[in-house]
């Protein structure tokens, strides 16, 4: 794990001096080590975090003759099958570090080489014979990486930051970027909240030379390689999946540092401890963050699991007061207003605690929902699709249901007034996403006090051909996966140099989930069938039986009223509102008082959200000021 950063210019020699500083504003992506190199159209930086290959592992990796040159942020899980396989075929090596291969693999095999890569990453690749770059990210964007292009150069980095840190790049908000954040929460690539500033999609290789762009996508999540061979059901299902996912565990072990994982008490994060303590022989150094008096705490399980596998577990202790404390950091690191970073933002103490610690790699359960329908939003579009046809019970089956589950009242309305325009939907995504009931109402929310003028949320991919379930999971790895979930573990485990691996979306693990049944996934209202099934040999029967619950953090209590009363005012009062000149001030306060005043309804739920929306947009341009940061949206 590292940051990378370069600069390429087709039209005349380039300039390295930024490189040095790009590669400071990224050194908490890799406090072990820096290089710089350059030719007369190219300039890389690296910031190294030595995992593998400790002693000898720097960058640019290269091929013999020193025309391909090589940064890569991140893992190759395959290196020394592919090292032996690329040495039989007459390839010399310097080192034993992972990046090595790709050069040479490169050399063998064109752009087609991220294909045969089992790993996350994001890869910069210099061709001096064909006066080429090329970028390209692991299959469902684990690492990031983003560039700025325009006429002859580029400039690209781990971290937006870098880019701005070249000097050549100014920082304006783009009107498309702050759209997507107030519809879906987060940006979608290839947009980013900066005009000008292109996010690399997942499994996704841009080409580059004196011609111009080009790109290619060579992977699609739940895309069959045989659309007709029949699903995988029953056991054999349950043993190809515990095959791969302990494999996956196995495989993100590292030989040379110390590893942890951050254990939640939940299932995913259980799994993988007791997969590696049980099956692998790897206990590891577990912590878990500890929310005191809060009815969202989770330490009981996480307790109940460490004991269970023999494991000593330590709590980080996080309050409201020490989470807006945070929250400027936190913002830094993601760079755009993300609103749900603000709640994640305890990760950050945990990840400072495990570096403490002198660990450097830890595992996380991200992607498992994802891959293997862990949310109610599932269960809930299964039910109303078969509602559609009682519309007269649909609000009192609703209110029922969303009340045995805890939910904000008010919620029964809005899923069915979202049901009863499920055909729009279709029309407008191909199918219905699930998380439509967020996006809607934080979108309805938000409508009131955007800009004028702001444009639609961005489209979103179609599905490809496969089972209903499989079409609506297709939307969580173009939105929520890559720009939500995986942007909270680099980024807040980077930004404490700790390399954070995700074993539920290894390559083989995903393939295996395209081919399970749908009654594999979700099994008579049980989610996530599969492992719960491939797990009950390993963890206790709670654990197991357990339901979804998403980590979460008090919005109100710790970001608007309490200990983070001032920061509110700061952010959303009138006079705030109208300093930074982007959202509608009267709007806003409405909507802040909503959020404070009618509390424990969904109507305040949904003005949390607006109100932490508002409030990130301002803290990400207080952060970014000093890079420059127009604070106005780009015309």
């Amino acid at each position: 794990m590292c940051g990378i950063n370069g600069i390429v210019d087709f039209a005349g020699p380039v300039d390295p001096t930024p490189i040095a500083t790009m590669n400071e504003i990224q050194r908490h992506r890799g406090p072990d080590g820096f290089s710089t190199w350059h030719r007369r159209h190219v300039a890389f930086g690296f910031q190294r975090l030595a995992i593998v290959d400790v002693e000898h592992g720097a960058q640019p990796a290269r091929n013999e003759d020193d025309t391909v040159h090589v940064v890569v942020n991140g893992e190759i899980y395959n290196h020394r099958e592919l090292r032996d396989a690329l040495a039989a075929r007459g390839h010399r090596f310097h080192s034993h570090s992972d990046a090595e291969v790709i050069p040479h693999l490169y050399e063998e095999y064109g752009p087609g080489f991220v294909e045969r890569l089992d790993g996350d990453f994001a890869i910069a690749l210099w061709d001096s014979r064909r006066v080429r770059l090329l970028l390209s990210r692991d299959r469902v964007g684990v690492k990031p990486l983003f560039y700025h292009h325009r006429g002859s150069r580029i400039v690209f980095a781990s971290e937006i930051k870098g880019i701005f840190a070249s000097g050549l790049v100014d920082a304006t908000m783009d009107p498309q970027g702050l759209s997507d954040c107030l519809f879906y929460g987060h940006t979608i690539a290839p947009r980013t909240f900066w005009q000008g500033i292109d996010d690399l999609p997942p499994a996704t290789i841009v080409t580059i030379d004196r011609r111009g762009i080009s790109e290619q996508r060579y992977f699609t999540p739940f895309l069959r390689r045989d659309p007709d061979a029949p699903l995988l059901t029953g056991r054999a299902a349950i043993e190809r999946f515990n095959d791969a996912f302990t494999a996956a565990v196995r495989k993100r072990l590292p030989d040379e540092v110390g590893a942890g994982i951050a254990l939640s008490g939940g299932l995913d994060s259980s799994a993988i401890a007791a997969v590696a303590a049980r099956r692998c022989g790897a206990p590891l150094t577990t912590a878990s963050i500890r929310l005191t008096g809060e009815i969202l705490d989770e330490t009981p399980m996480s307790r109940l699991v460490a004991q269970s596998l023999g494991l000593p577990n330590d709590e980080v202790e996080m309050t409201g007061a020490r989470a807006c404390e945070l929250l400027p950091k936190s913002l830094w690191h993601f760079e755009s207003p993300f609103w749900y970073g603000a709640v994640a933002t305890p990760f950050l103490d945990l990840t400072e605690f495990a570096r403490n610690k002198g660990l450097k790699v830890a595992m996380s359960g991200d992607g498992s929902d994802e891959l293997l329908a862990g949310y109610d939003f599932y269960r809930l579009m299964k039910l109303s699709s078969r509602l559609e046809q009682l519309k007269w019970a649909q609000t009192a089956i609703w209110r029922n249901a969303t009340k045995w589950v805890g939910a904000p009242s008010g919620l029964d309305s809005h899923i069915v007034s979202v049901a009863g325009r499920r055909a729009e939907y279709t029309a407008r995504y191909g199918e219905v996403p699930p998380w439509i009931y967020l996006w809607s109402a934080l979108g309805d929310t938000t409508g009131p006090i955007a800009p004028e003028g702001l444009p639609a949320p961005s489209p979103l991919a179609p599905p490809p051909p496969h089972d209903k379930l499989r079409r609506q999971l297709h939307f969580e790895f173009y939105t929520r996966l890559p720009h939500w979930v995986l942007p909270i573990s680099d980024r807040l485990g980077m930004a404490n140099s700790i390399e954070v691996r995700v074993p539920y979306l290894d390559r083989d693990v995903i393939d295996v989930c395209a081919e399970l049944s749908p009654e594999m996934l979700v099994h008579w209202g049980t989610e996530k069938y599969a492992l719960k099934r491939a797990s009950a040999d390993v963890l206790p029967k709670q654990i197991v039986r357990r339901r979804k619950k998403p980590f979460m953090t008090p919005v109100g209590p710790w970001y608007l009223t309490g200990s983070g009363a001032d920061l509110a005012h700061d952010h959303l009062s009138r006079d705030s509102v109208r300093r930074y000149g982007i959202f509608d001030p009267v709007a806003t306060e409405r909507m802040w008082r909503t959020a404070v005043d009618q509390t424990g309804t969904w109507a305040a739920t949904a003005a949390e959200w607006g109100c932490l929306a508002v409030m990130s947009t301002h803290l990400v341009l207080d952060q970014f000021r000093s890079l420059g940061t127009s604070e106005r949206v780009a015309s």
